[in-house]
């Protein structure tokens, strides 16, 4: 799933400007992983994906500065985008698979009544 996530990034990487429609992209990326490991709670969820959109909007920055550079800059920008977004889902995938959150306890059933003839 990551390795999709940073391959579709780095496609867009390619286009000029394009780079700051993968601060989304970010986002769904990690509503999926902490969904996949039942870990997603709303407030880490939006403290992370501020953080998030900040890291990702100075990087982006940064990286539109390289799209003056014909292709070059198209090249460093792609393998940046695609870097960042798999060194992020790697750290989120790391993560959140250690911060489960806890299930309720599972209702425990009573045993079947017997069945067949009984003898008293």
């Amino acid at each position: 799933m990551i390795l999709a996530f940073a391959l579709i990034g780095a496609v867009i990487g390619f286009v000029p400007g394009g780079s700051f429609l993968m601060i989304p992209m970010e986002v769904y990326l990690l509503y999926r992983i902490m969904n996949k490991h039942n870990a997603f709670d709303w407030m880490p969820f939006f403290g992370t994906a501020a953080m998030l959109c900040g890291i990702s909007a100075v990087l982006k920055g940064l990286a539109s500065l390289l799209q003056a550079l014909p292709v070059i800059g198209q090249i460093a920008n792609s393998l940046v985008a695609f870097g960042f977004i798999m060194a992020f889902g790697n750290l989120a995938e790391q993560h959140y698979s250690k911060a489960r959150r806890p299930q309720p306890p599972a209702a425990q059933k009573s045993p079947p009544p017997p069945q067949g003839p009984q003898i008293n």
